[in-house]
């Protein structure tokens, strides 16, 4: 995974007040709850006292009880009761809860992946939707987040894979795809078209759009399809662990504006985007290895460049944050070196 990062991992909806959440995610046992604000809180689903999981027990005076002897930790992890010790006894500071830094934003779950900040960057969207109505279906994949993300990135395989569905009209040739990548986000221009005999034109003779990209993608595991200022699709790609992803697309729809007929038109288009869906699980959840790279044995072609491109900003993304932390060791090994020469 990209440090330093937020990621979705789940539909604020999910979690409801009083009952915390048990959720696998980034190859970690989570739980996720709320506090008596209705705040997030994101813990590792573990008790510090004898390693059972928290998500079976309850929420009790703002802070989660374990089941098993009654601990309480509140949002921040501290223990704030051990009953065997009396309400009024010590809570040694041994016992503290894994959180991680995590907020709601746009309808979604966020957990920051990397080294605690003093500030955190805000989270990016997709603008425009503030007036859409939408509805959510989830899906979970034996595959790892990046198979997932390189097959919303994929306009090759759409005539085949999607024949019948959103690639009917057998347009094989793929022009381009004029693709940018710029403050963590990939922008795609589709241009394909029936082949006619002509060569496909590639990449880097494109000439820039004067139109709004259809296909874009947010960092780490944020997706759009841009069908107009109407419609849209959204997905994001939770990590599960290192074989496995929850995708959750969302409809976004502005044509009906009256809420009960909005959610209807909504909810059938999810119907169809389901469908459409199983159509890339069945051959995304073939490709081997589960986890793509840039040195797994993929061979790209020109209609492969936001693909291709994903996957190098991504190693760039994880190789800074390496360089980064080996920087910070490094410093902090010279103050301390300092310190002792000055002691």
């Amino acid at each position: 995974m990209i440090p330093n990062m937020w990621y979705v991992i789940a539909e604020s909806s999910e979690v409801k007040a009083g009952k915390p959440l048990a959720l696998r995610r980034m190859s970690e046992d989570l739980v996720l709850w709320r506090d008596p604000e209705g705040k997030i809180v994101v813990m590792r689903d573990l008790c510090p006292h004898r390693q059972s999981k928290l998500s079976p027990g309850k929420i009790v005076n703002g802070n989660i009880q374990c089941h098993f002897h009654g601990f309480q930790f509140d949002r921040g992890g501290t223990c704030q009761l051990v009953p065997a010790n009396g309400r009024n006894g010590p809570k040694p500071k041994i016992f503290q809860c894994w959180t991680y830094p995590a907020q709601e934003a746009f309808g979604f779950i966020w957990v920051w992946h990397g080294a605690p900040r003093d500030e955190y960057p805000p989270v990016e969207f997709f603008e425009g939707l503030d007036d859409h109505i939408y509805a959510t279906f989830q899906k979970q994949w034996n595959v790892h987040y990046t198979r997932a993300i390189e097959s919303l990135l994929d306009v090759s395989h759409l005539p085949f894979v999607h024949a019948n569905t959103i690639g009917r009209g057998g347009k094989t040739l793929v022009n381009g795809p004029y693709t940018t990548l710029e403050d963590n986000k990939i922008r795609v221009w589709v241009s394909n078209q029936p082949d006619a005999g002509l060569p496909a034109i590639k990449p880097t003779q494109v000439p820039p759009p004067n139109r709004p990209s259809m296909l874009r993608f947010n960092f780490p595991n944020v997706w759009q399809l841009y069908l107009g200022e109407k419609l849209s699709q959204i997905a994001a790609l939770a990590p599960i662990d290192e074989e496995n992803t929850m995708i959750y697309i969302r409809s976004y729809q502005r044509f009906v504006t009256q809420p009960l007929l909005g959610r209807l038109f909504v909810n059938a288009s999810n119907l169809y985007n389901r469908y459409v869906l199983s159509e890339d699980e069945a051959i995304v959840t073939t490709q081997q290895p589960k986890k793509s790279d840039l040195n797994v044995g993929n061979r790209f072609i020109p209609g492969d460049r936001p693909i291709a491109l994903y996957l190098q900003h991504r190693r760039n993304l994880i190789l800074a944050a390496q360089a980064s932390e080996e920087s910070a060791r490094e410093i902090e090994s010279q103050r301390q070196i300092g310190e002792a020469v000055v002691l």
